[in-house]
């Protein structure tokens, strides 16, 4: 297997009407969830599938009760996790309570030898993003005809799909699920990173 990149020009940060070097980024293939993720371990080890599964949701629960108590975790030789916090703009200490300080991220720092087994399992190959505009693109009644044949299949959609399927940039994407929304031919489900979409209830 291999992993596909497209090109992008680097944005005119400094607006100097001059071209862009080219960069590249990962082509992504979708994601693996935890389900998949499981089985896939589960196969190439043949430790039981419910023993993993319980690991895993033990290996979270206590992730996430030392990173509450401000431990730094380290995964072997995949990396560390931390957390940063934020708080309000003040010149003075006694000026900032507890109350207003909150989390503001985890972090996650590769190991060095993971990192690098990650790069010599690579196999690089050109590709084209699904997230790429190509052009005017598809119409929406084209669209909603590919979402329909899609969903005849499949019990939703996320907005990645749709982008793989239609050709259409993530902008463009949202625009028209939500117009289908409006019309009442979609439902939203989930929020943040989990949305999909389907078929309204007739």
């Amino acid at each position: 297997m291999s992993i596909r990149y497209d090109l992008y020009e680097t944005p005119d940060i400094q607006q100097t009407g001059e071209q862009q070097p080219l960069h590249p980024r990962v082509v992504i293939n979708g994601t693996i969830d935890q389900n998949e993720f499981l089985d896939r371990v589960h196969k190439f080890t043949g430790i039981s599938r419910s023993l993993l599964s319980g690991a895993m949701q033990s290996f979270q629960n206590e992730l996430r009760d030392l990173l509450a108590n401000g431990w730094v975790v380290e995964l072997g030789d995949i990396g560390y996790f931390s957390v940063s916090l934020q708080g309000p703009p003040a010149m003075k200490k006694e000026d900032v309570h507890a109350q207003s300080i909150k989390l503001k991220n985890i972090n996650f720092r590769p190991g060095t030898q993971f990192k690098k087994e990650v790069g010599w399992q690579m196999r690089l190959e050109r590709g084209e993003s699904f997230n790429r505009s190509h052009g005017k693109g598809r119409s929406e009644e084209e669209c909603l005809t590919i979402v329909n044949e899609y969903l005849r299949k499949h019990p939703c959609l996320t907005r990645a799909d749709y982008c793989r399927l239609t050709g259409h940039d993530k902008k463009r994407a949202i625009n028209e699920l939500n117009a289908f929304i409006e019309k009442g031919v979609l439902m939203r489900y989930g929020a943040g990173k989990l949305v999909v979409y389907a078929k309204t209830m007739e």
